[in-house]
Parts: structure tokens; sequence; C-alpha cells
């Protein structure tokens, strides 16, 4: 027969180990679930993979028409969004949203300057070619937060832009044909 001193022992030896082997498990578990891939784009600032190919090709062609996109802010920590909602909710700051529910966390979401209404050229551009690269206007009282969400935006018909206006292409000549004689 065993003492109780005995299993006394070996049951305060598990408990001494047991918490040793669950820390290894939970440190594998945040290493797996940190966060976005992140990387940066022309402004210095950050997005999610995905989004900042999608951005860049956006930004160049949006440049090439005249219309510099310019980025105030990309991928937002947890400890940056709470603050701003923080701020909201006291009546400091801009509209903010919750933290861990803004897709500036993940990385998929990015606040440009577009001037100061709707009817601003560079909004106008975005309005019109942005679904082209997956990002949309999400939230109606901010023109300026688009968030890459390609899967859910639809791209433009054929000969039209984002809004179903006419794409203004020139015709291209008409190709004569010569028949030998």
């Amino acid at each position: 027969m065993s003492s109780p001193l005995l299993r006394w022992g070996l049951v305060l030896l598990v408990c001494l180990l047991a918490p040793v082997g669950f820390a290894k498990e939970v440190k594998v578990r945040k290493a797996k679930a940190k966060g976005p891939r992140l990387v940066r784009i022309h402004s210095g600032h950050r997005l999610q993979r995905d989004a900042a190919t999608a951005f860049e090709r956006m930004a160049d062609e949006a440049r090439t028409a005249g219309q510099p996109l310019l980025v105030t802010s990309g991928w937002r920590s947890y400890q940056k969004q709470r603050y701003l909602w923080r701020l909201y909710r006291k009546g400091l700051g801009p509209k903010a949203a919750r933290p861990g529910r803004s897709n500036h966390n993940r990385g998929l979401a990015v606040d440009l300057v577009v001037g100061s209404e709707e009817a601003s050229p560079t909004y106008d551009w975005l309005a019109g070619n942005a679904c082209r690269f997956g990002f949309r206007r999400t939230v109606a009282s901010e023109p300026w937060h688009w968030e890459y969400r390609p899967r859910s935006t639809s791209a433009p018909e054929a000969g039209e832009d984002c809004l179903g206006r006419a794409l203004n292409v020139e015709p291209t000549p008409a190709v004569v044909r010569q028949d030998a004689s």
C-alpha cells in the first residue's frame, strides 16, 4: 500500500508540472493567431498583403489619371483602435468602430484624403474606379474610408465605370483595307 504522503507528493508534483505544459500550448496558439500579414504601401502605412497589392495598383492608376491617393490611415493596432474609439465615445474624436470590429485592425481598410466633400475630383475618381481593384466605400458618413472586399465588390459592366457611367474611350481609327487588283 502506498502511503498518503506519497500520494499527496505525486498530486503536488502533477500540479506543479501541469501549468508548464499548458503554457507551451497557449504560446503556440497565440503565435498562430497573431494577426494579418502586413506589408508597407508607398505612404508608409501598412495593409494586409492582398489589400496592399490591390491598393498599389489602384494608386498607380489614380496617379496616372492625375489623382494621387494620399493615405491618412491603414492598419491600426487594437490599442490604437481602442484609443480612437474612446475619444469618439467621449465626443472628442471622429466616428470610430469598437476595437476588434474595425477592418483597420485586419489591415483591410484605408482612409484617404478626398477633399472636403464627395464632389472632389479624388472622390469622384475613387467612386468610379475603386471597385475594379476590390475596394468600396462602406461607411456612408465617411467618404474617406475605403475597404478591400474583393469577394463582395462587383466589377463594373463592360464600357462602364463603377458608378455605371459610360467610359470615355476614344474610338480607334478604322482600318482601311486595300484590295490588290
